[in-house]
């Protein structure tokens, strides 16, 4: 009997630059739908938002954060929206779909509810909005403690603005509000032993803060079409399925401002039998989420962790149980023979120079899972130390000492090890120190 499965779409900070680069043409559907996509984004004056997505060389999620966040929001909306797709082009598409914040638009254009061209729409108004309500600066602190310890310290400080936002679980619950009060909340969580991570988010998310902001978008959404879904929805936002219009105008309209008790959600589909959570989405943020709140008897997949190929899709999903297929095309594009050497370059085999690279990316996983007390499937090759989980750079650089003792490498030049932010440039920098 087949598993029960659910499809997980993520929310902030699901990007990762180029990742549907060797996947977006195994699906033909997938090229549709982000030229769709564009059209629609385009027309309201943003940039266009393939690019972001097929190009490895795209601009970092600190870069869009920094200089582009509202090409951000759209790309992550992309990237849920095809990698649902690559699922069903190789026969998966779920008994239930869930978000995660944000991530509900997918849940809900997935499971064909709303258009997929409607919900650019969509994205492009809650942009408008924000410029509109221009609400004050504030953010979002993830403290690893359950819900409950979360809401004292919040009764503690008893701010105006501040919130319980998202409960992730017994590990994690995520509290918003104006920046200077999440100072003193991550102030406070260091006197008292907690890790408390800064988010890269630029308002203060599912709080009543975003009042002004969330009437704003639900004026400009209003005349959009939406239909029950075709797929079963479970809402976090809402706590119980989505199964009529009004339904899912409640969750399009509650989604800035209502809390999100996402463990709640886990836990209840887990109880009615799902077994197997698939991330439909960049990264692997829910994946953790889900190994760390379930118990062993529950499969978490990511399915886009890193940027790769179709294959390493169906081979991740075969692994955990999951039936599924890729026939690959007669001939694929971005398929090229390589140029023979240069002069005085030797080349080793390419599976060689592969399952070596393999092997240190693992070793090097493995070491810094144990130094940070991260769980190894956090640490995915791309994911940037200090941007994506709070390590400071006085402790990256007594990492990679012992990385360097481990090796027996000699000194790094100081320019090179700062930029090795990244596992991947981690790896880089050993190979390059090894020659």
């Amino acid at each position: 009997m087949p598993l029960r499965t659910a499809i997980l779409f993520p929310g902030q900070g699901a990007y990762l630059p180029g990742v549907l680069a060797d996947r977006a043409a195994c699906v033909p559907q997938a090229a549709h739908t982000l030229e769709a996509i564009d059209e629609v984004v385009t027309a309201q004056g943003h940039a266009p938002i393939t690019s972001l997505l097929l190009d490895r060389e795209a601009p970092s999620l600190q870069d869009l954060l920094e200089s582009d966040s509202d090409r951000l929001d759209l790309a992550i909306f992309a990237i849920n929206a095809v990698a649902a797709q690559l699922l069903a082009g190789v026969g998966v598409r779920g008994d239930v779909l869930m978000g995660h914040s944000f991530g509900e638009f997918a849940a809900l254009c997935t499971a064909k509810a709303v258009s997929v061209t409607d919900v650019a729409r969509m994205a492009c108004a809650r942009i408008e909005a924000f410029r509109r309500a221009a609400p004050e600066e504030g953010g979002l602190v993830a403290l690893d403690v359950p819900a409950w310890r979360a809401d004292h310290l919040v009764g503690v400080l008893d701010e105006p603005g501040l919130r319980t936002a998202i409960d992730n679980g017994p590990e994690q619950t995520v509290v918003s509000g104006p920046s200077a009060s999440l100072d003193r909340v991550e102030k406070i969580a260091v006197d008292l032993g907690v890790r408390a991570t800064r988010l890269r988010a630029r308002y203060a998310f599912h709080n009543p803060l975003l009042n002004d902001a969330a009437d704003y978008f639900r004026q400009a959404t209003a005349d959009i079409a939406v239909v029950a879904p075709r797929t079963a929805v479970f809402s976090p936002v809402l706590g119980r399925y989505v199964s009529s219009v009004a339904d899912v105008r409640e969750v399009v309209e509650r989604n800035m401002i209502a809390p999100v008790p996402f463990y709640d959600a886990l836990l209840t589909v887990f109880r009615q039998g799902t077994r197997v959570f698939i991330e439909a989405g960049a990264r692997q943020a829910l994946t953790g989420i889900v190994r760390s709140c379930l118990p062993a008897s529950a499969t978490a997949i990511p399915l886009l962790a890193s940027r790769g190929d179709m294959e390493s899709v169906v081979a991740a999903l075969g692994a955990a149980g999951v039936p599924a297929r890729f026939l690959p095309e007669e001939s694929r594009a971005g398929d090229e023979v390589a140029d023979g050497p240069q002069e005085d370059e030797v080349l080793a085999p390419r599976d060689e120079d592969s399952g070596a690279r393999s092997r240190l990316l693992a070793e090097l996983t493995a070491l810094y899972a144990e130094e940070l007390g991260f769980p190894a499937e956090m640490l995915a090759a791309d994911v940037d130390l200090e941007a994506d989980l709070g390590v400071d750079s006085a402790k990256q650089i007594a990492l990679f000492e012992r990385v360097r003792q481990l090796y027996d490498l000699p000194e790094a030049p100081g320019e090179r090890r700062n930029e090795a932010t990244t596992l991947e440039r981690i790896a880089d920098l050993v190979e390059e120190l090894r020659r």
